[in-house]
């Protein structure tokens, strides 16, 4: 077992998705940066309306997010936010001459508000205690050894799972996907794919009557190959894993493969 203390802190960081949604691109670059070092999974956003988009797309546990954004600010995102998920805490990064829209954003149940110039340091302190609430509330989904000794072996276990099943998919369809992202958090590991289609699916696509089609297609490939795919991401994990579910996004090129991940091989 890890010691507590700062090795737990940090090691519920690494089983932490985060959202971070700011304009500002140097600002955004360099908090990404210092953020994507720490963190399990960072996914960022110019505005609220591709954070929003993005927050459909995958897994967050957190949302950091601007108040003043064009397009969309922060306080709209959050709003249609809340009518998917109520619960997803939510950090709201503000100035001071904010107090009016604050006061009126009181009913989002924004969990934090962070006056800029943002202290890089006291964010994450504020991320790892909303992340012990988290992990309190869902504890009966973690595994009894889930949080990993280190962010080197974590990442490591989900590049070797990102590289097993671009080769497979490759070798099956004779096509292989641009980019995967594997994900382990909790009992759940996901594998995102993306541009996987084939060019005859691509083809298939340009009639729109044929997207339920090609949505069927896949899923049947991906169920045809459920054993093989559980039985490679157990050997990497050293535990069980049970394929759980496909989510499809066929227009915008986009797979999610889901998998339960048991106590023993």
């Amino acid at each position: 077992m890890m010691q507590k203390n700062e090795s737990m802190e940090e090691a519920i960081l690494l089983n932490l998705s985060l959202l971070y949604v700011e304009d500002e691109e140097e600002t955004r670059i360099e908090l990404a940066r210092y953020l994507k070092r720490r963190v399990g999974k960072l996914c960022t956003a110019e505005n609220g309306a591709e954070g929003l988009k993005k927050f459909g797309e995958v897994p967050v546990d957190i949302i950091i997010t601007d108040l003043k954004m064009p397009i969309m600010d922060g306080m709209e995102m959050v709003k249609e936010i809340r009518k998917i998920d109520s619960k997803v805490p939510v950090v709201m990064i503000t100035a001071l001459s904010d107090s009016e829209r604050i006061l009126s954003a009181m009913d989002l149940d924004v969990v934090k508000y962070v006056v800029k110039p943002i202290n890089p340091q006291e964010l994450v302190k504020i991320l790892r205690n909303i992340g012990e609430k988290i992990f309190q509330e869902k504890q009966e989904m973690l595994l009894d050894e889930d949080l990993w000794a280190s962010k080197n072996e974590k990442t490591a276990l989900e590049k070797e799972i990102e590289r097993s099943c671009a080769t497979m998919i490759k070798n099956w369809t004779g096509k292989g996907p641009r980019k995967i992202q594997a994900f382990i958090q909790g009992r759940e590991l996901s594998v995102e794919i993306y541009e996987m289609l084939t060019p005859m699916e691509k083809n298939l696509l340009r009639n729109p009557k044929h997207t339920t089609l090609v949505a069927y297609f896949r899923r049947s490939f991906y169920e045809e190959m459920q054993g093989t795919l559980e039985n490679t991401c157990s050997g990497i994990l050293k535990r069980r894993c049970s394929f759980i579910d496909l989510e499809q996004q066929i227009k915008d090129n986009w797979e999610c493969l889901r998998f339960e991940i048991k106590n023993t091989n």
